[in-house]
């Protein structure tokens, strides 16, 4: 059986982010080193506005789509378009 790709409504992206890093609670003697995690994300990108961009992880023909992630603008180092929409 033949199958046909589905359409893609969504460009299709690579994000490189700092990740934030939690801190223990409780008293301490001196702050502790903060070592951000730079963390790579691949998604489609459905939304962007002034401060965040909202990536997700599938996406359907008709564009809905789920397991999104949003990361603010700040966060992210480098972004690069894998494939454009069709």
């Amino acid at each position: 059986m033949k199958m046909k790709r589905p359409v893609q409504k969504y460009d299709m992206v690579e994000v490189w982010w700092d990740d934030p890093t939690g801190l223990k609670d409780g008293w301490i003697q001196k702050l502790e080193e903060i070592k951000p995690a730079m963390v790579l994300s691949v998604g489609f990108l459905v939304h962007e506005s002034d401060t965040y961009y909202v990536i997700a992880q599938d996406s359907d023909p008709e564009g809905n789509h789920n397991g999104r992630t949003q990361l603010p603008k700040t966060a992210v180092k480098k972004m690069k378009v894998l494939r454009k929409k069709d």
